[in-house]
């Protein structure tokens, strides 16, 4: 059984960002990503850019359940990447 998790869309994205400007939150506010370690992780100003993705899928080698995920294009060939690439929202978080 393959499982892939449904990442957000841009259009979630929007809308998420209008709920928040209904709670007034100020522009200055600052954006982290918990990655559920101790601390909360910085997301620069300019992490966010459009580029290309394909879907892979990974077994586990202890249950042999499989996993899907995605790559951006110049690692498809490492994650073995398959089917059609789609333009994709990254925030890179490279530090």
């Amino acid at each position: 059984m393959s499982e892939f998790v449904n990442p957000m869309t841009f259009k979630e994205l929007k809308n998420l960002v209008q709920e928040l400007e209904k709670q007034q939150i100020p522009e200055d506010t600052k954006i982290f990503l918990d990655t559920g370690w101790d601390s909360l992780q910085e997301i620069l100003p300019g992490a966010i850019h459009v580029k290309e993705a394909q879907q892979f899928q990974v077994q586990d080698v202890l249950t042999k359940e499989t996993f899907g995920g995605y790559s951006l294009i110049e690692k498809a060939e490492k994650t073995q990447a398959e089917g059609a690439s789609e333009q994709v929202i990254v925030i890179e978080n490279l530090y």
